[in-house]
């Protein structure tokens, strides 16, 4: 059965976060995380077979970031083609036989300055290189520029007909950056063929249950992943006070609301994604 097949019928629970739960377990937080894949490959294949033993029926690549722009700030630039593969095989190794989906995990370039070309360049290698590692759809997540949004799909469907999820961070309003609203972002996403958009990050469960309930539309498939709401600094790392129950709580609202994909960002970890198999399996 496939991911659209399989969203049709069924609500299908995707995993919490991948940075700030690397930092947690002991990384660097001003390092580079998807380096993380060639260093300690091992912790990276933990996280992603906790968050499977959790109930995730999806797992994204700890690939973010991982385009040469920023592996260049690290001088890693010349990894881009490596740290993709091995993202994408370390996932694929660790959920192995499990039936889980592996999602190659894309962020926005964020550079202003880069023309168009220049960024389907980079989403090209990285994209590639993903799918080459064994990626079996992409998830383009966190994007506050929907033109840059558009350009990634452009580029996934110029190299393989895979799933993608199209999701973006909008503001408590609804809103990008430039002003642009979750409906119109959505309905020119659907005129450029996107089979699933999506919803991620922002200040927590409660202001995308908010955003739902405001009456934005459901199809093409929606996904919905927040933030264990806002951080707070103790003892100089990022802290996240959501708990797992309000998080099993909120994805219980999330899913009687139309979304077919739920799972978490920011702060969310393996006991978050836990409740909410739980919760979700319960009704």
């Amino acid at each position: 059965m496939s991911l659209l097949e399989r969203i049709d019928r069924e609500i299908v629970l995707a995993d919490g976060a991948m940075g700030t739960l690397l930092i947690e377990r002991g990384a660097d937080p001003g390092s580079c995380l998807e380096a993380l894949c060639l260093e300690s490959p091992e912790i990276v294949a933990q996280i992603h077979s906790d968050y499977a033993t959790a109930g995730a029926k999806i797992i994204r690549t700890n690939s973010f970031r991982a385009n040469s722009l920023h592996l260049g700030k690290f001088r890693l630039g010349h990894h881009v083609n490596e740290i993709n593969w091995q993202a994408a095989q370390i996932a694929r190794q660790a959920v192995k036989g499990l039936g889980v989906t592996v999602a190659g995990s894309v962020g926005p370039i964020g550079d202003p300055e880069l023309s168009d070309a220049e960024k389907s360049a980079l989403f090209r290698t990285q994209i590639g290189a993903l799918l080459d590692g064994g990626a079996q759809m992409i998830f383009l997540e966190t994007f506050q520029d929907l033109g840059e949004l558009i350009l990634a799909l452009e580029v996934k469907y110029s190299l393989h007909h895979c799933p993608a999820v199209c999701s973006m961070a909008f503001d408590r309003s609804g809103r990008l950056p430039d002003g642009t609203t979750i409906a119109e972002a959505f309905d020119e996403l659907r005129r450029n063929d996107a089979e699933i958009v999506g919803m991620n990050c922002s200040n927590g469960p409660s202001e995308l249950i908010a955003l739902l309930k405001s009456g934005i539309p459901t199809e093409p498939p929606l996904a919905v992943l927040p933030n264990a709401c806002l951080p707070e600094l103790v003892g100089g790392r990022a802290s996240y006070s959501l708990t797992t129950e309000d998080f099993a709580s909120a994805a219980v609202t999330i899913s009687s609301l139309g979304p077919r994909i739920i799972g978490g960002c920011c702060g969310t970890t393996p006991a978050h994604i836990a409740a909410a198999a739980k919760a979700l399996k319960s009704i």
